[in-house]
């Protein structure tokens, strides 16, 4: 197939707009990427000073694109910024439009705005499903990511110098989990943290690896730590969603501890494959008893490993995407 493929390729920390794009060309497609974010200072510029006219130059370009590339398929990643009309002027060219949504349940209001102007519609959670409807769509379905096993990947060459880490962006919730455990294992955070905390803050000189990191840097991290910590940022707030770093971490072979998601359990055996807690106290008791059981992370980060590799891939999620969307 021929697949216009729109992505916020701006963002550092949207691995999964790669991840699509190189697999669906690994699948035999002809793809044609589009950047819906700024690809240079000058749309920097424009964002800044005017928004509107930004995303009416960015959906312009687009159309554009359309146009020239006669694609088969419309697919975006998230969509940030695509005006409705636009994607109504795709869909009146006969071409189907589907939106792969990745920012469920905590931005839902936001993704609403315009999912009824596209044919499908994909969440990567499950309850989200039902408010859609609610909302009028009719093709909505239940999609999360999965790992993609060029990156993610055992390395077991290196070296453990961690007892447990956390790579991800801060927030208040993480931050007040983190704090709890610190005290308890070697702890290592990666990401943009350092300027969110005090410098007197416990977890100051715990971030190892200040600001963005490349998703090469996190495989390799996650393999040289004992314990990878997985804290959703709606940690207490909504106990559904499942966030990327699930199968990325698995798929890197790793002992994964991640706070428990109602779909969860039905794409991996609990205590299995990977291990989950409800509650911090719970995660903290977890954490102790896992750290003294070498044996037993072992065996469940095998297990889950081959799950990912097996059955929670991107090749895996676009074949059951397009076979939804009866496309081929």
């Amino acid at each position: 197939m021929r697949i216009v493929l729109s992505v916020p390729g701006h963002l550092k920390t949207v691995p999964m707009s790669d991840y699509t794009y190189r697999t669906l060309t690994s699948m035999g497609h002809e793809v044609s990427l589009h950047n819906f974010g700024r690809d240079n200072a000058m749309e920097a510029l424009l964002k800044r000073v005017s928004p509107c006219g930004f995303a009416s130059h960015k959906n312009e370009e687009m159309m554009r694109l359309i146009r020239a590339f006669r694609p088969d398929v419309f697919l975006t990643i998230f969509g940030f910024g695509h005006e409705r009309a636009v994607i109504e002027r795709i869909g009146s060219l006969r071409i189907p439009t589907i939106c792969w949504w990745l920012n469920d349940p905590f931005q839902l209001e936001r993704s609403l705005i315009n999912a009824s102007a596209y044919d499908f519609y994909f969440t990567n959670a499950k309850r989200s499903v039902d408010a859609y409807r609610e909302a009028g769509l009719k093709h909505v379905y239940h999609l999360p990511v999965g790992c993609y096993p060029k990156t993610h990947m055992r390395l077991p060459d290196l070296v453990c110098k961690y007892d447990v880490c956390f790579a991800g962006d801060w927030n208040p919730i993480r931050e007040r989990v983190l704090l709890e455990i610190a005290k308890d294992a070697r702890l290592a955070i990666y990401g943009p943290w350092k300027k969110k905390l005090n410098a007197t803050s416990v977890l100051y000189p715990l971030v190892v690896k200040d600001g963005f990191f490349s998703p090469t840097e996190m495989v390799r991290f996650f393999n040289e730590s004992k314990i990878v910590l997985n804290i959703h940022s709606w940690f207490g707030r909504w106990d559904y969603g499942t966030n990327p770093r699930v199968f990325e971490a698995n798929g890197c072979g790793a002992f994964q501890l991640c706070d428990w998601k109602e779909e969860i359990p039905e794409l991996y055996k609990a205590e299995q494959e990977i291990a989950l807690y409800h509650t911090t106290d719970e995660l903290k008791g977890k954490l102790l008893y896992f750290l003294k059981k070498d044996d037993e992370r072992t065996e469940i980060a095998s297990r889950g490993y081959v799950r990912t590799h097996s059955e929670h891939t991107y090749r895996l999620r676009l074949e059951q995407l397009f076979a939804l969307c009866r496309l081929s």
